[in-house]
């Protein structure tokens, strides 16, 4: 590796290893993508991450963040949070669904803060997103009755091949451009903090105390760690940390009456209107757990939340996980919001179909039992919002040469899986980057 590169990337997920192999298109540019969990060519992926299975993935420990617990609501303890790990990050470990959004949501952007960033200037990149969405072979038992008892009940489109094997960021930006010299990633290789040249970014150090020297860093470590690692670093713009969002969603559990070992674990859903277009939404979920398979899930979620949460720093040290606090239903019109989609759930489940398949074990609906159930969609979003943290490029405010690129630059959570969304934002940037590390080569 030279000595000095044109970028670092800090991260290799949804956002980061696009972020990488677009940068690394131009033969002249040296890229290093540093991730601080393995890396892997897509045909020495470990079985959990190729599976369809994101409860099977999810449980293996080398691909998800340790130790990473997060506040949901007041009142509740920490619980842990999922994060992907190495490279394809969470597209390596997630339920696969691909939704962009409402146009509404990115219209929203530009009036606070997001200049440039309507739906009209990021459309045309969701197109460009290597990652293709497929609807699945087939429907599980509870997808089908999910389908049956509602009429906007639809299949989703997931990140599948034509084998329907699951396709993360690894496997379509990343394995492509594996052959190119100018391009070298570096797994189980955590960063410790960002090196600067006054409030010049000029690299990053690791955790082994290494550094590597480059003309532009790229953060896109998430919306958990890029604003952990903007703070560990010393970065004071206003605002880092805040504004953090996840979607709040209410679990009811279904006892089957067949054991069910259907995958992918979720193949249809329902989108719902409460007062926004597509502010509810029903996850079919045909296992709550790879060893209860007697269990299913129906996962209502409100889609439009206001609530904010923060991210913070336990210790400057990077083995500690910073201090995650979504501030759920904080905003009492989230609540309601949660009440509706506890309905559309139950409206569902006290169907013909769906009571054919199994029957609803109990669940509390109170205003306390919401809050104590309350969980998320691990749809993190925000904490390095564009117009507030960021410029409209992306940039951090008064610094130069850094650069965050991830779901912590939404200034509002979309109404959405957020994958495709990250992915888009990913590629708009990368065209910004390149246009201004072009310059400079």
């Amino acid at each position: 590796m030279a000595s000095r590169v044109d970028v670092v990337v800090v991260g290799a997920g949804s956002a980061g290893a696009v972020v990488a192999a677009r940068l690394a298109e131009h033969p002249r540019r040296s890229v290093v993508l540093v991730e601080s969990g393995p890396d892997y060519r897509s045909s020495d992926t470990p079985s959990a991450a190729s599976s369809d299975d994101f409860l099977l993935a999810t449980r293996d420990s080398q691909l998800v963040e340790p130790g990473l617990d997060a506040v949901r609501t007041a009142g509740q303890a920490p619980r842990p949070y999922l994060r992907g790990r190495g490279v394809g990050g969470s597209s390596a470990v997630n339920a696969m669904v691909l939704l962009p959004g409402e146009p509404d949501d990115y219209d929203e952007w530009p009036s606070m803060g997001a200049t440039g960033w309507g739906w009209r200037d990021l459309a045309p990149w969701f197109g460009r997103v290597a990652v293709k969405g497929r609807l699945p072979a087939a429907a599980g038992p509870v997808a089908h009755a999910v389908l049956t008892a509602h009429p906007q009940a639809e299949l989703a489109l997931l990140a599948l091949d034509d084998a329907q094997h699951r396709v993360s960021t690894n496997d379509a930006y990343l394995e492509p451009m594996r052959q190119c010299s100018n391009l070298l990633v570096l797994g189980d290789t955590p960063v410790d903090y960002v090196l600067f040249d006054g409030r010049r970014a000029c690299g990053v150090r690791l955790v082994d105390g290494s550094e590597i020297e480059a003309d532009t860093v790229v953060l896109c470590a998430g919306a958990i760690h890029s604003p952990a690692l903007l703070l560990r670093s010393g970065v004071d713009t206003p605002g880092v940390g805040d504004g953090l969002q996840d979607h709040p969603s209410f679990p009811i559990t279904l006892r089957l009456r067949e054991p069910n070992h259907f995958s992918p674990v979720v193949t249809a859903l329902v989108r719902d209107t409460f007062v926004d277009t597509h502010d509810l939404q029903l996850l079919a979920m045909e296992r709550a757990d790879p060893e209860m398979p007697e269990l299913a899930v129906l996962l209502g979620a409100y889609m439009y939340p206001r609530s904010r949460g923060t991210v913070r720093l336990a210790s400057n040290d990077p083995s500690v996980a910073p201090v995650v606090d979504f501030g759920m239903l904080s905003d009492e019109r989230d609540l309601a919001g949660v009440r509706a989609a506890i309905r559309l759930v139950e409206r569902v489940a006290q169907s013909p179909a769906v009571a054919a398949v199994g029957e609803v074990l109990p669940y509390d609906a109170s205003t306390a039992g919401i809050r104590a159930s309350i969980g998320d969609y691990v749809h993190a979003s925000g904490g390095c919002a564009i117009g507030a943290v960021l410029d409209p490029d992306c940039r951090v405010r008064g610094y130069d040469h850094l650069w965050v690129c991830d779901a912590s630059v939404f200034p509002r959570v979309p109404r959405a899986n957020t994958h495709l969304p990250v992915m888009a934002v990913a590629e708009r940037v990368s065209a910004l980057l390149s246009d201004v590390v072009s310059a400079s080569l």
